[in-house]
């Protein structure tokens, strides 16, 4: 876990954002259902992430993720839910030409103690 705050902003077009619940649930024979929340933490938060810029600017980005190994979670602003602690997965960099790259990855919400 670290306290570093990742701050560069996503693309505009590429920042989507889904919830997800984890619940038990059991059902019954006669169609009855029992649904209940598991969990103080059950909502998650999962972001796509994309970044287009100067190869500099990817290399700093790209530093950030590789410095968290994919496992360790780091502190990032949502732009609905403000600050939240997430892990960066897998990231993808492409050049688009010139000194332009994108850099793409998946940010999901982590909960720690």
């Amino acid at each position: 876990m670290s306290n570093r705050k990742f701050t560069f902003p996503a693309d505009r077009e590429s920042n989507s954002q889904t919830n997800s619940f984890q619940v038990l649930q059991s059902q019954f024979g006669d169609g009855y259902k029992q649904t209940t929340s598991v969990g103080i933490n059950s909502k998650r938060g999962v972001w796509n992430y994309t970044r287009t810029a100067y190869k500099d600017e990817i290399l700093q980005i790209k530093a950030f993720f590789d410095d968290h190994k994919g496992s360790e979670s780091f502190l990032w602003d949502s732009p609905l839910d403000g600050e939240v602690r997430v892990i960066a997965g897998d990231y993808t960099p492409v050049h688009i030409g010139g000194l332009v790259w994108r850099i793409s990855t998946t940010f999901t919400q982590d909960f720690q103690p």
